[in-house]
C-alpha cells in the first residue's frame, strides 16, 4: 500500500464563467429550452460528443464514478463500449503526459492530477495534507484489509497487543467498518472490513488489487 504522501489530489470541480450583469438581468432561468430537457440517448451522440459527455461527467465529480453512475447519465450507453472508452481516454492522456490522469479507483473512475505535478498543486493550493496515519494505525488497517471480515480478537492475535482505541480511529476516519457479525464465535463478536474510502485512499480499484505477499518479500 502507498502512503499518504503519494496519495494522488482530486482535481478541481465545476468551473464555469460567470454570466455579466447584463447577462444576469436579461435572461430568466427557465429562458434555456434545453435545462431540464432530458439528455439526447447516447446512440445518437458521435464519437466526438459521447467522449465529450464523459470527460464532463468525470471533471465535475469530486468522487470516483461508479460505471452504473455513467449508464445512467449517458441513456442508451452500452458498457463494454464505455469501458474501451475509459481506456482509450486513460491511454491517450497518459501518452500526451497531461497532468492528470484517469483511475479506475474504489469500484469507479475518477480524474486525478498526476503524482509529478503534486509539488505545483500543493504549492497552489495551500492546503493541508490528510493525517498521516501512525504506525500502530497502519499495522491494524493491514490486518482488517488482508483478513477481513475479521473480529477484533482476531485482530489483535495477529498484532500481540490491544487494538480497540485504534480501530475506532480507523473509522472515525471513516477507512474501516463493521460489516457485520461473527455468529460462529461465542458472544457474535463485531467483524470489520474497510471501506471504500480506504480504496480511495490507497489509490485501490478493488480490495483484490491489494499487493500479494510475495510482492513485498513476505512469506
Amino acid at each position: 500500500m502507498s502512503g499518504d504522501d503519494d496519495q494522488e489530489l482530486p482535481v478541481a470541480g465545476d468551473q464555469r464563467p460567470a454570466a455579466s450583469d447584463h447577462d444576469a438581468s436579461d435572461q430568466h432561468p427557465a429562458a434555456s429550452p434545453a435545462a431540464d430537457a432530458p439528455p439526447p440517448d447516447a446512440a445518437e451522440l458521435t464519437p466526438a460528443e459521447l467522449r465529450m459527455a464523459v470527460e464532463g461527467v468525470l471533471f465535475v465529480s469530486p468522487k470516483p464514478v461508479p460505471m452504473a453512475r455513467l449508464l445512467d447519465c449517458l441513456p442508451g450507453s452500452d458498457e463494454d463500449h464505455l469501458r474501451g472508452l475509459l481506456l482509450g481516454l486513460q491511454a491517450r492522456w497518459k501518452r500526451e503526459q497531461r497532468g492528470w490522469d484517469l483511475v479506475e479507483i474504489a469500484n469507479g473512475w475518477q480524474l486525478l492530477t498526476r503524482a509529478e505535478v503534486h509539488p505545483w498543486v500543493r504549492r497552489f493550493e495551500k492546503r493541508a495534507l490528510p493525517d498521516k496515519l501512525t504506525r500502530s494505525a497502519l499495522e491494524t488497517l493491514a490486518v482488517v484489509a488482508y483478513k477481513q471480515p475479521v473480529t477484533r480478537g482476531a485482530i489483535e492475535d495477529v498484532r500481540g497487543v490491544q487494538c480497540g482505541p485504534v480501530l475506532r480511529q480507523l473509522m472515525d476516519l471513516k477507512l474501516v467498518q463493521v460489516t457485520g457479525r461473527d455468529d460462529s464465535a461465542l458472544g457474535r463478536p463485531l467483524l470489520y472490513g474497510t471501506t471504500e474510502a480506504f480504496l480511495q485512499r490507497f489509490g485501490l480499484a478493488r480490495v483484490e488489487d491489494l499487493p500479494k505477499s510475495h510482492e513485498f518479500g513476505a512469506t
